[in-house]
């Protein structure tokens, strides 16, 4: 099987596209083909396509912000205690505290996501660690896209740019309908290779399945022995 986690620059990317379409000058679509990257990345939407990474925090005045390249939160700690999500209208106050104005210092941790930044109730300051999916990044803050999106990756930038002139009529409609397609098969194509297990998971499925499984009675095992008149 294909090295799942090798990663290419999006800028592999962008000359695959500058070369499938003949392009003489990219530089004024370069930043949208960099935006269409990661939205294609975004709707394979496969767990392959996101990297797992645990971090401290620094919480200053009750928030933190989140890591460069942060797409989903997967669990918060604070020592040993694990907060609860809140989407509550005041996220720092309680019930009980009797001045809106006055934030309590004691009770349970809640946190909640908002503009960029983890926003704590009862934790004006400290560490706090997180495990994250992120979107790889390179040193220049692009996107890395895996080796095996890369032509899902390419057909959808190229229907993307096409999108552009078929609604200035520049294009029929058979053409950007062929691209549209062709973005759609790809994009479900690499989802399901992404989705699909291994050679050692599949065993582990298997020895799971021979656990649910009741092994055969002696009642079972001689019903199916083979005798002279159940064969002929």
């Amino acid at each position: 099987m294909p090295n799942k986690k090798h990663r290419l620059s999006v800028k592999t990317i962008i000359a695959n596209v500058v070369r499938d379409m003949g392009l003489d000058d990219v530089s004024f679509h370069y930043d949208s083909m960099i935006e269409w990257a990661a939205e294609a990345e975004v709707f394979i939407g496969s767990y392959e396509t996101y990297e797992r990474i645990e971090c401290e925090v620094d919480v200053e005045n009750y928030r933190a912000e989140l890591p460069c390249g942060f797409y989903k939160l997967i669990s918060l700690k604070i020592g040993d205690k694990y907060p609860e999500m809140t989407n509550r209208d005041f996220r720092l106050f309680y019930n009980a505290s009797n001045n809106l104005s006055q934030i309590q210092d004691g009770g349970e941790f809640k946190f909640s996501l908002d503009n960029h930044y983890i926003h704590f109730s009862n934790y004006k300051s400290g560490k706090a660690g997180m495990a994250y999916l992120a979107v790889p990044t390179d040193e220049d803050g692009f996107p890395y896209i895996l080796n095996t999106h890369e032509p899902a990756v390419v057909a959808y930038i190229m229907w993307k740019m096409k999108t552009i002139d078929y609604i200035r009529g520049e294009v029929p409609l058979h053409v950007y309908q062929t691209l549209e397609r062709r973005w759609l098969r790809l994009c479900a194509q690499t989802r399901g290779n992404d989705t699909m297990p291994d050679n050692k998971e599949l065993e582990y499925a298997s020895a799971v399945w021979k656990q649910l499984v009741p092994p055969p009675t002696q009642l079972d095992v001689f019903s199916n022995m083979p005798t002279f008149q159940n064969r002929y």
